[in-house]
């Protein structure tokens, strides 16, 4: 054999390498979520499920699961993820997804109960959007807790246009390690170490059951400066 010919072998076996990174590199990934009553195994029907991170638990999609309690979600990236699904009666689940190098079918047992992460998936025909508008803070009063002598804690005084039932409070805009408190006349927050201008970011949300799904309605954001001396 001359060196011609091994040349074009040679080159032949490289097209052959090169080909099945470049199939997957531009494949399309899909996740199929099937939601079960975690003691009796059977499927539950109008789950809402959302597909997203932890700062945006809905980015990749909120859908209802069907009567067989599934729900699919189509192209998706090769990246970890986060699973959230709630319903009425039971307890919401937060499940994080390593990142997908393929298809994948996800069983996710959900227990009787209450509380939880809560994801909002309102696709019912019957359920109307919200008018741009309804839920917004229109002002916020940030003043220094009387109750404590520590100039770290402070009360937040929140006042909404439209009905609200819960907000959350931080000093990041993407509220990391804030949790959502029942909404009350004052709401106290404390401040992170060292004194200066902080930047308060807050936040209010209403949750209202329909036919199972829980629908959540967010305000835009109030931004805050609130000096601690």
């Amino acid at each position: 054999m001359n060196i011609i010919e091994k040349s074009g072998i040679l080159a032949g076996l490289a097209g052959l390498l090169v080909m099945p990174a470049w199939s997957v590199v531009y494949a399309s990934n899909w996740l199929e979520v099937r939601v079960v009553d975690k003691q009796t195994g059977a499927p539950v029907a109008e789950t809402s499920v959302c597909l997203g991170t932890s700062a945006r638990t809905d980015q990749f999609g909120a859908h209802r699961a069907t009567s067989d309690g599934i729900v699919r979600f189509d192209d998706l990236p090769e990246s970890s993820m986060m699973l959230t699904a709630s319903r009425r009666g039971y307890q919401g689940r937060q499940q994080g997804l390593e990142p997908m190098a393929g298809n994948r079918v996800v069983v996710l047992n959900l227990a009787p109960g209450g509380g939880g992460p809560v994801c909002a998936a309102a696709t019912s025909a019957d359920v109307q959007p919200q008018a741009a508008g309804e839920l917004e803070i229109t002002a916020v009063r940030v003043s220094p807790d009387s109750a404590l002598s520590s100039g770290a804690q402070v009360a937040v005084t929140v006042s909404v246009s439209g009905k609200a039932d819960q907000v959350r409070i931080a000093e990041t805009a993407d509220f990391a390690g804030a949790k959502w408190m029942d909404l009350k006349p004052k709401n106290r927050f404390t401040l992170s170490k060292g004194k200066g201008v902080k930047r308060l970011y807050v936040q209010v949300r209403r949750l209202v059951e329909v036919k199972g799904a829980t629908i959540e309605s967010l305000s835009p954001v109030k931004v805050v400066p609130y000096r601690r001396y």
